[in-house]
């Protein structure tokens, strides 16, 4: 092959290959910016749409051998929980756990119910209402009519959303041994985001409603968070981080004949850290005594 032979035949494959890097590059530098959409951050993963939530085994509730269930608390002003409170303002296609949890409600995606001391009860009766979810706890919005239907849309800015003031969950679970499967598991059954706010009176706490998990999983599933700072890239979804536990919290009740929390029946908080403690280990003590010889 002669001199000039192989120069246009290696100039022919630059050609080719600028090509098709042109047609799969993410910044489009010869679109019009009136008619095509600019990017504002690289893409990190494919779309999530349509995505379904990790898969769990749903136990048939007579091979359910033992089960315990336990109330904990998730703090978001914990660094582990970080990626669940931030960012404070939906941007970058990301948002909070809470704004998630409010606009579902807001579109009527998801029921919530009722907030109701040491016990929950999840049937019609106890559906709390979007407009009085706004009145009760003083949500700023304003009154549309739907150009369609013609009826009232209750519409929240970003910014009125009470997600900075949104700062803890209490989380109900359930821990349980399937005999057919001979595995441990532990089972979110729903959310409840608590509001604290300052007042004459001093610090408030407010208990907003109870979110099913499993009817809020496949919106979770569909919404990635950055989880650290060192990797913008690395995004998993809300439903990774509850399913794999990467979250941090503590307990303030386990079930008992008289359904007190921890803090009714222990006079200091040396007395509530060591009962934490201690329902901690009778749950590991218990799998360990399953495989004992």
């Amino acid at each position: 092959m002669s001199k000039y032979l192989k120069l246009f035949f290696v100039g022919g494959l630059i050609s080719l290959s600028s090509s098709v890097l042109a047609q799969d590059a993410f910044f489009d530098e010869s679109g019009d910016v009136a008619t095509v959409e600019v990017a504002s951050n690289l893409p990190t993963s494919g779309p999530k749409e349509g995505l379904e939530p990790i898969e769990m085994l749903n136990p048939r509730a007579d091979d359910i051998f033992w089960q315990k269930v336990v109330y904990r608390t998730i703090d978001l002003r914990e660094k582990m929980n970080f990626p669940l409170y931030f960012p404070e303002e939906a941007n970058d296609n990301r948002q909070s756990l809470f704004t998630l949890m409010f606009r579902l409600i807001q579109e009527g995606k998801i029921k919530v119910y009722e907030y109701l001391d040491a016990r929950e009860i999840f049937t019609e009766d106890h559906v709390v209402q979007f407009k009085d979810l706004l009145e009760k706890f003083e949500i700023i919005y304003t009154i549309q009519n739907d150009p369609v239907t013609n009826e009232e849309v209750y519409v929240v800015d970003e910014s009125d959303i009470p997600n900075r003031d949104v700062i803890k969950f209490y989380v109900k679970e359930v821990w349980y041994f399937d005999k057919v499967s001979s595995t441990f598991n532990a089972r979110i059954i729903a959310f409840c985001p608590i509001m604290v706010r300052d007042s004459d009176t001093g610090i408030n706490k407010y208990p907003l409603f109870w979110m099913p998990f499993e009817t809020l999983r496949p919106f979770l599933a569909q919404t990635e968070i950055v989880v650290t700072d060192r990797n913008n890239g690395a995004r998993p979804s809300f439903d990774d981080i509850f399913m794999k536990r990467r979250f941090s919290s503590y307990i303030y009740k386990e079930s008992n004949i008289q359904n007190r929390n921890l803090l009714e029946y222990n006079r200091t908080a040396e007395d509530v850290k060591k009962e934490q403690e201690k329902v901690k280990i009778q749950l590991v003590n218990f799998e360990s005594d399953l495989w004992e010889y």
